[in-house]
């Protein structure tokens, strides 16, 4: 490989690389105005929640009411549920967008370091064009083209299996949800029964490992869709609609969770919706897999191709 090759070569793959950080961040900061948008709503959903709290607990005629018909205990609990289940899904809609800031910043460091890789890629190209012409070789440019489209597919399976990876971390996190929602569905039959302060613990120890996990979940679900943003015209432009829904597990799993005494239905509802999560991934990464597939096959002509031309090129000794 000569210092033309090379150079186009890693041109090519600048030029790769930026369109899919374009792309990427385009999607970014879409999630960004959203969650930007989400974050002021829950902090003041936790501000009011708080305030709820902090009224009852003062010198309120609220308060003093309560106070007086016995229900002070009961009323205090339910304002105290809510407020906390406003701050943990205000914490996790938080981190969410810290993450979503850093990656917009890591890819705009990105475009400002590619930002004239196509004019020198087109120099370059030309330069090499012009040798090829200057050596007489007939089949110079069909080398040259299926040189260019064998790094257009490259750039493409790295994108594919890249969001390949993000699914099928977002699918592992999904179904450790769904094994503790399974395991403290099983706690609660035995608590239905009878199992005492220990199925109680055994169970809420599930939903704790849930709790951390959901917020896992919701950073992985957030980088597969990322990830997708490059790909998703290769595999069906209608595809955010697809996962527009399980972007928002949190919220719904921790929506009533706190508040609501049948936690057990709570979890069978959480249960469906992680499964329903974990068979949308599978039908993306299924897709994935089968445009990974066509990739493949279409590198292998093309390396077959190539390998003929270059064998039958005659080069002239100068």
């Amino acid at each position: 490989m000569n210092y033309y090759d090379s150079e186009l070569s890693r041109l090519q793959q600048e030029i790769i690389e930026k369109k899919r950080t374009d792309a990427k961040l385009s999607d970014l900061l879409i999630q960004q105005s959203d969650l930007e948008k989400r974050v002021a709503e829950l902090k003041r959903e936790k501000l009011n929640e708080q305030g709820d709290v902090d009224r009852l607990q003062n010198r309120s005629l609220t308060a003093f009411f309560y106070r007086i018909t016995g229900k002070m205990g009961e009323k205090l609990t339910k304002e105290q549920a809510e407020a906390y289940a406003a701050a943990v899904k205000y914490d996790a809609a938080e981190d969410e967008l810290n993450a979503v800031n850093r990656d917009v910043e890591h890819c705009q460091k990105v475009l400002n370091r590619l930002l004239w890789c196509e004019q020198e890629y087109q120099k370059v190209f030309d330069a090499k064009l012009a040798q090829i012409k200057a050596s007489g070789s007939i089949q110079g440019q069909r080398i040259l083209e299926l040189e260019r489209q064998s790094g257009i597919l490259k750039g493409q399976k790295k994108e594919v299996d890249e969001a390949i990876r993000a699914g099928v971390k977002a699918q592992s996190i999904a179904e450790t949800i769904m094994e503790d929602l399974n395991s403290a569905k099983s706690w609660s039959t035995v608590d239905l029964i009878g199992g005492g302060i220990l199925a109680d613990i055994a169970k809420y120890d599930k939903l704790d490992n849930v709790q951390a996990n959901v917020k896992s979940l919701q950073n992985a679900l957030r980088n597969f869709r990322t990830e997708l943003a490059d790909v998703r015209e290769q595999i069906s432009a209608d595809i955010y609609p697809e996962i527009g829904d399980f972007l928002h597990f949190a919220d719904y799993f921790f929506d009533g969770l706190f508040t609501d005494w049948m936690v057990r239905d709570k979890i069978n509802e959480s249960l469906a919706r992680a499964s329903e999560t974990c068979a949308q991934i599978r039908n993306i990464l299924g897709r994935l897999n089968l445009l990974n597939g066509e990739i493949d096959a279409s590198q292998k002509n093309i390396s077959s191709e190539l390998a003929h031309v270059v064998a039958s090129t005659q080069v002239e000794d100068k």
